[in-house]
């Protein structure tokens, strides 16, 4: 088709769009500011971007945990009483605790 680009423009694209070297946190259980369990840093690879995901009960924050992820897309999950909130940025270090 004449004016469209082949498909591996589009992945060459992406990839230049990723930003080399983006550093993450990693926790696997933050609260109240602060990572409690097994923190860490990680280096996003192409396609990666930093992530946040919360967990909520009613309006109450339980836990979150922080690191890289192929593919981000920000969403909410409800499930009856239960919240989960995924949260994607691209800033190193943009996913703090």
């Amino acid at each position: 088709m004449e004016g469209t680009f082949p498909k591996s423009f589009y992945k060459v694209s992406s990839t230049l769009l990723q930003k080399p070297g983006l550093i993450c946190n990693v926790c696997k259980m933050s609260k109240d500011s602060e990572c409690k369990k097994e923190q860490d840093r990680c280096v996003a690879k192409p396609g990666e971007s930093c992530t946040t995901i919360s967990y909520y009960f009613e309006s109450r924050h339980v836990f979150s945990k922080q690191g890289c992820m192929r593919q981000c897309k920000e969403k909410q999950y409800n499930r009856g009483r239960r919240l989960t909130y995924v949260m994607c940025c691209d800033k190193n270090l943009c996913n703090s605790f």
